[in-house]
């Protein structure tokens, strides 16, 4: 798990945050049928500083909290 600091960000960098959560859950949730996936900004962070880093794929679990329901954590 990566190592997570406090630190203030522009409301910008939080939107993309959010945009990139929510292209990534969308393409997991019709993968697992799932019908609800959260993705914290954190680890939104780590996929966007993969993606810059040039990792390709992102190993991850998902941890059921209902059904149809679940919390996206990376391994």
């Amino acid at each position: 798990m990566a190592k997570t600091k406090q630190v203030r960000i522009d409301e910008s960098l939080i939107d993309v945050f959010g945009k990139i959560g929510k292209e990534f859950a969308d393409k997991i949730k019709k993968e697992y049928n799932l019908e609800e996936l959260f993705v914290p900004h954190t680890l939104c962070s780590q996929i966007l500083a993969g993606r810059y880093n040039g990792i390709k794929s992102i190993k991850f679990n998902i941890r059921k909290t209902g059904s149809r329901k679940g919390i996206l954590e990376l391994k």
